[in-house]
C-alpha cells in the first residue's frame, strides 16, 4: 500500500514539473526606446535582445504581452503578467509584493529645456527695452521731478542758478539727476537754509536708490538666462514640468513632490516643450538620447539635454515571483559581464 502510494505522488510530482516547465510566461513589455521599441507591430529593443539570451538559456517559453506604462505594476500584482522586462527603477512604491532582478543598466536622470543662449550684447538691448527696464526708468524720472521741483521752490528767490520763471523747475530736474548720479558739475547748487537741508537728504537717499537700481538692472540682465538652468532635482519645483506616465522617471518625481503633466510618449513631451506647454521635460537619459538621436539631430540646436549626475536610475526587470527571478538572476549577471552585453549596448547607441 505504502509502495503504490509513492508510485502514485512520483507521478503527481512528475506531472507537475512538466506542467510547470512547459506553461508559458506572459512576458510585459511596454514601448520605451531603445529598451523596447514597438514599431508596426515589430518588437525590438535593448531588453529585447537581453531576454531573449535569457530565456533560451533557461529553456522558457513565453508571449509578450503589450501594457501601458501605468499598468504595469497592476497587471503584475494581478497575475496578468509573469514579469515585466520593460526598465523599472528600484523604488520603494512598489510595496514587499514586488521582486526586482539584479539592475541591468544604469542611466542618470536628463532633463530637456529649452535653450536659452544668446550673446551678451543681444540680452542687454532686449532687456534696455524691456517693460519692467523702461518702469524702473520711469519711476526714476518722476522721483527726480519731485525733488528737482522742492529744491526750485527752496531756491528761485535768491540762488541765480535757478531760474524764478516756471522753466526753472526744468533746473531743479537737472540738478536732482547730477546730485543723484554723483556727477556734481558744480553748475548749480542750493544756497539756502531749506535748499540745503534738502539737498543733503536727497544725496542720502540717491545713494539707497542708484544701489537698488543697479541691483534691478543686474538681475532683468541675467534672470532669463537662469530661469531655465537645472543643476539639480529640487531646480524642477519652480517650473513646468513634463514626464512620461508611469515611467520610472515620473514615479520617481511623484516621490519627490514635484508635480508633472503627464504624456504618453517621449515624443509627445517633447512637442510640448517646444509649444511652450512645459518649462523641462524629464526622462532617463538613453530614452531622450535615442530619440534625439534618431528623431532629428537639429533639435539639440533648440532643446539642450542636462543629465542629473546625482540622480541615478537602476534598472531592473520586475515580478510578483521570487522563485523566478532568483532563477534569472545568474544567467542575467553572466550575460551581463559578457562582450555581447556591450555589442548590444553599441548596438542601441548606449556606449560609444
Amino acid at each position: 500500500m505504502l509502495r503504490r502510494f509513492s508510485i502514485l505522488l512520483s507521478i503527481i510530482i512528475s506531472s507537475l514539473i512538466i506542467n510547470a516547465d512547459e506553461k508559458k510566461l506572459t512576458i510585459g513589455i511596454t514601448d520605451c526606446p531603445p529598451f523596447i521599441i514597438i514599431d508596426d507591430g515589430k518588437i525590438s529593443g535593448l531588453t529585447i535582445d537581453l531576454w531573449n539570451s535569457i530565456s533560451d538559456s533557461l529553456n522558457i517559453d513565453y508571449d509578450f504581452v503589450i501594457a501601458e506604462n501605468d499598468k504595469v505594476i497592476t497587471n503584475i500584482s494581478e497575475g496578468k503578467i509573469n514579469i515585466s522586462i520593460a526598465p523599472m527603477m528600484v523604488s520603494s512604491a512598489f510595496g514587499n509584493s514586488t521582486f526586482f532582478t539584479q539592475p541591468f543598466y544604469i542611466s542618470n536622470i536628463c532633463v530637456a529645456i529649452e535653450d536659452h543662449y544668446e550673446s551678451g550684447f543681444v540680452t542687454v538691448i532686449k532687456n534696455i527695452f524691456s517693460f519692467s527696464f523702461l518702469k524702473t526708468i520711469g519711476l526714476l524720472m518722476l522721483i527726480n521731478f519731485t525733488i528737482g521741483t522742492l529744491i526750485w521752490l527752496a531756491e528761485r528767490k535768491d540762488n541765480p542758478a535757478f531760474s524764478k520763471k516756471i522753466n526753472g523747475i526744468v533746473d531743479g530736474f537737472w540738478w536732482a539727476w547730477v546730485t543723484m548720479t554723483t556727477v556734481g558739475y558744480g553748475d548749480k547748487s542750493p544756497q539756502s537754509k531749506n535748499g540745503k537741508i534738502l539737498a543733503t537728504i536727497w544725496m542720502l537717499v540717491a545713494i539707497l536708490i542708484i544701489s537698488g537700481f543697479t541691483a534691478t538692472i543686474s538681475s532683468e540682465l541675467t534672470t532669463h538666462r537662469l530661469q531655465n538652468n537645472v543643476t539639480n532635482i529640487h531646480d524642477l519645483h519652480k517650473m513646468k514640468v513634463g514626464s512620461v506616465e508611469g515611467k520610472s522617471s515620473d514615479i520617481y518625481l511623484n516621490y519627490k513632490h514635484i508635480n508633472t503633466k503627464q504624456y504618453p510618449t517621449v515624443e509627445a513631451g517633447v512637442e510640448a516643450l517646444k509649444k511652450g506647454e512645459i518649462d523641462a521635460f524629464v526622462d532617463d537619459g538613453a530614452s531622450l538620447n535615442y530619440y534625439f538621436n534618431k528623431k532629428d539631430k537639429n533639435l539639440t540646436k533648440k532643446i539642450k539635454l542636462i543629465e542629473l549626475p546625482n540622480n541615478k536610475e537602476y534598472y531592473c526587470f520586475m515580478s510578483s515571483d521570487p522563485l523566478l527571478v532568483n532563477e534569472i538572476n545568474p544567467y542575467l549577471l553572466s550575460f551581463l559581464e559578457s562582450e555581447q552585453w556591450n555589442k548590444l549596448l553599441k548596438k542601441y547607441g548606449l556606449i560609444e
